[in-house]
């Protein structure tokens, strides 16, 4: 018996990716309730019910959960709208996983590092300056990375060779911080990328998954084009006994006891550096692929979350982030352009090992970024027996799918080569 059903939930802003909890809520039995500022937010094209109120006008969400008896609130894939979602739930007496410190803490760069470095955390080596003093450079080893604290996605972070270009980037960097200041990272390589997967219930954290990140260098001076992420990742075992202990401090430290949380770093030197977390759902819906192998589904335990104050404890424990058989998030991203013709999202769907083919883009859509998540098509989530019928799959969904702008050129960038793929 679903005893959530006919419960009221209602989502914070309709992005494309938010209509996956749309989706599995309304699969629940539950009456989903969408709001935001724009009238065609694709969330919105689901939900049951929606609402022009703006997400981050905390006193009229506030009213709309009484008037519309909301059970419950929750958001997804966007940090800015995680400090709002937790004071429109506590205003509102509604179950949030975070608190507005840990929340402030996940989204500000330069406070993770130092609640990371507090509970033993390795973390890339970094600095922060601002408007003042960025142009000091006696203590900064290139290349460097700079990003804005306060930004997510990608966005407004470029790589530094030397001391003559370092200036016009932080430059740059600054117009996509609120705050005006910014992180100078050393730089890592690229190739060496991994993610590793939280839930937590009641103060128990659970690893539910790790994967590593294959991307495309398509310019020196930005962030590279994601390609995809294999999971499990090969330096699991490693993680699970070097940092995994340390990471579940960190947590307990911050009093982060609820939710979903995915934190993201580099393995050099025969070690790892952790340099970002989400306190939220990731994008790239790696929750499809833990579900294939563990079971249980990550997004529906957070909509129970929302709208009971707890988890099913039992769904949890089948966690295994070294499940047997191999699994891939294969990432389409785009070229800036104009979106002409999408030719080959039913076949690829429908091939021997495609859990599911998340598309984010349609035709008519108009890409300009490069370096960021906002140029993702699709993510495609493949999951096999081993590595021989993922990489065949992953060559099938490649051949079939075609988009091309409305001049009749390829879009895609360079998807993975599966030969690169290591288990």
């Amino acid at each position: 018996m679903n005893d959530l059903k006919g419960k009221r939930l209602l989502l914070l802003g309709g992005v494309q990716p938010a209509c996956e909890i749309v989706k599995e809520a309304q699969k629940m039995g539950v009456t989903v309730l969408v709001t935001d500022y724009l009238a065609d937010s694709p969330a919105k094209k689901l939900a049951d019910k929606s609402f022009m109120v703006n997400a981050m006008d905390v006193d009229a969400v506030v009213k709309l959960c009484k008037d519309e008896q909301a059970d419950g609130l929750i958001t997804g894939y966007v940090d800015s709208l995680l400090p709002y979602a937790e004071e429109i739930c506590r205003k509102s007496n509604l179950s949030f996983w975070g608190n507005a410190e840990n929340i402030d803490m996940s989204i500000n760069k330069d406070k993770f590092k130092l609640a990371c470095e507090k509970s033993g955390l390795p973390v890339v080596p970094w600095k922060k300056v601002n408007r003042d003093n960025f142009k000091d450079i006696s203590d900064i080893k290139f290349p460097v990375v700079i990003k804005p604290v306060d930004n997510s996605g990608s966005r407004g972070v470029f790589k530094c060779y030397n001391s003559g270009d370092y200036e016009s980037l932080c430059e740059k960097a600054f117009t996509f911080s609120k705050c005006g200041e910014l992180l100078i990272e050393r730089l890592m390589n690229a190739h060496n990328e991994f993610s590793a997967y939280y839930m937590i219930d009641g103060g128990e954290a659970v690893l539910t998954g790790m994967g590593d990140r294959y991307v495309n260098i398509i310019d020196d001076s930005i962030a590279p084009v994601g390609q995809g992420m294999y999971l499990p990742s090969a330096r699991l075992k490693e993680w699970t006994q070097k940092v995994n202990p340390s990471v579940v401090k960190f947590f307990a430290d911050n009093n982060m006891n609820n939710g979903f949380v995915f934190v993201q770093g580099f393995y050099e030197d025969g070690g790892f550096y952790i340099h970002e977390i989400g306190y939220r759902l990731n994008g790239g819906f790696s929750y499809k692929l833990i579900e294939s192998f563990s079971g249980y589904n990550q997004v529906r335990e957070l909509i129970r979350f929302s709208l009971t104050g707890s988890m099913d404890k039992n769904e949890l424990k089948k966690s295994n982030p070294f499940f047997d058989g191999s699994s891939f998030i294969l990432t389409l991203a785009l070229k800036p352009g104009i979106i002409g013709s999408i030719n080959g999202v039913d076949k690829a769907s429908e091939i021997d090992g495609v859990v599911e083919f998340c598309q984010l883009k349609k035709a008519g859509d108009k890409l300009m970024s490069k370096g960021t998540t906002a140029q993702v098509f699709a993510y495609v989530l493949i999951a096999c027996e081993n590595i021989q019928a993922l990489k065949k799959t992953i060559t099938a969904v490649e051949n079939a799918v075609e988009i091309l702008d409305t001049d009749g050129n390829n879009m895609l960038w360079d998807p993975i080569d599966p030969k690169r793929i290591k288990c």
